[in-house]
């Protein structure tokens, strides 16, 4: 469920990204170790932790294609789903690129007067202000059936006014409230609330599902 087009320029970006990686490796004496500020400078980081965007990516890719494979519907209510979650993939893509693309210039020792921390707060307001975008239209989005323990059309848009909401609150916190963290909180802070908000979507469907429904 997912815009071929789409799915053809995260693969892409994907690709670059980690050719760009070992092309960064292949430079060094000790591969393991890379230098975070440009050659010489004594802060190191993993090798593994070059690898984390386009990793990221391809789970963000697996998350949408299990979606795809739980749920169907008409041609006409599954092409707005592959319009948004192309739109989503290829978001994620280009911010997980320039975030890689600035690490390997700074491996490099290029883009030192760029601050690391405005870049992370640059990337969480704009990311903010797409799952805002995104979380408004939740609501407007066709019923779709599921391959397991399906809701109703009715018990589906109640759900779905849900996690709109959820989402936008999500990026509002996002926009606002993450240039206002230190740098190391941001990461934990965001994949806590990432865990938190699946969860209470997780919630919010079973309750649905077991509350009363108009639907016959």
């Amino acid at each position: 469920m997912i815009n071929r087009k789409a799915l053809w320029i995260s693969i892409l970006l994907v690709l670059a990204m980690i050719a760009a990686t070992l092309w960064r490796l292949s430079l060094l004496p000790d591969w393991q170790h890379v230098p975070a500020e440009g050659p010489g400078n004594g802060r190191i980081i993993p090798a593994f932790v070059m690898f984390v965007p386009p990793l990221g990516v391809l789970f963000a890719m697996g998350m949408l294609f299990a979606r795809q494979w739980l749920r169907s519907g008409p041609a006409e209510a599954v092409r707005p789903w592959r319009l948004y979650n192309g739109l989503t993939l290829v978001f994620v893509t280009v911010m997980m690129t320039l975030a890689q693309a600035f690490n390997l210039a700074r491996s490099l020792g290029a883009l030192q007067s760029v601050d690391r921390l405005t870049l992370a707060h640059v990337i969480f307001v704009v990311t903010g202000i797409f799952m805002m975008v995104t979380g408004n239209s939740l609501p407007k989005m066709p019923w779709l059936t599921a391959r397991f323990r399906p809701l109703d059309p009715w018990q589906w848009n109640q759900h779905l006014r849900f996690a709109g909401k959820l989402t936008f609150v999500l990026g509002l916190f996002f926009a606002v409230g993450m240039p206002l963290l230190p740098f190391n909180m941001v990461v934990p802070v965001a994949i806590g609330l990432s865990i938190a908000t699946g969860a209470a979507s997780f919630w919010h469907r079973a309750k649905v599902r077991r509350g009363p429904s108009p639907q016959p």
